[in-house]
C-alpha cells in the first residue's frame, strides 16, 4: 500500500467522482424551494436597500448644493453691505475733519447715525430674507424625500 494519506488520494480524486457524489446527495423539494425563495427575497430587500442609498445621496447632494449657494450669497451680500458702510464711515470721517464748528459737528453725528441705523435695518431684513431663502430651498429635497417615502410606504400597506 502506498504512503499517502487519505486526504491526498481525495485531493486526487477526478472531479466526475465529485460531482456524482454531490448528485448522490438531494435536498428535500421544500428545503429548495425555501432556499429560493430567501435568496429572492434578499435580492429583493438589497434592490430596495440599493436604491434607498442612492436616493438619499442624491437629496443629500441637493440639500449641500442648496445650502452652498444660500450661503455664498449671503456671504457676497454681507461683504456688499460691509464695503457700503465703510465708504460710509470713511465719508463721515472726511466731513467731519472738514468741519470747524461744534455746532456742525453734532448735526453731522446725528445725521449719519440716523442714516446708519436705517440702513442696518434695510440690509437686516435683506440679509434675514436671504437666510430665510436658504433655509426653505436647502429643506425642499429633504420634504420632497420625505412626501416620497410617505407616500411610497402607503403604497405598499395598499397592495
Amino acid at each position: 500500500m502506498s504512503k499517502k494519506s487519505k486526504f491526498e488520494a481525495n485531493a486526487e480524486m477526478p472531479s466526475e467522482a465529485l460531482a456524482a457524489a454531490a448528485d448522490t446527495v438531494e435536498m428535500p423539494k421544500d428545503a429548495l424551494e425555501f432556499a429560493q425563495k430567501s435568496v429572492d427575497q434578499a435580492q429583493v430587500a438589497y434592490t430596495k436597500a440599493k436604491d434607498l442609498a442612492q436616493d438619499n445621496a442624491q437629496v443629500f447632494e441637493a440639500v449641500t448644493s442648496a445650502y452652498k449657494t444660500g450661503v455664498v450669497d449671503f456671504q457676497k451680500k454681507a461683504m456688499e453691505f460691509t464695503q457700503k458702510n465703510m465708504e460710509q464711515a470713511f465719508d463721515f470721517s472726511r466731513k467731519l475733519f472738514s468741519i470747524r464748528e461744534f455746532g456742525e459737528v453734532v448735526t453731522l453725528q446725528q445725521n449719519f447715525v440716523k442714516d446708519q441705523a436705517e440702513a442696518f435695518k434695510a440690509q437686516a431684513s435683506e440679509l434675514n430674507e436671504i437666510a430665510m431663502r436658504l433655509t426653505t430651498e436647502a429643506a425642499q429635497p429633504l420634504k420632497s424625500s420625505f412626501e416620497k417615502s410617505v407616500k411610497d410606504f402607503s403604497k405598499s400597506f395598499a397592495a
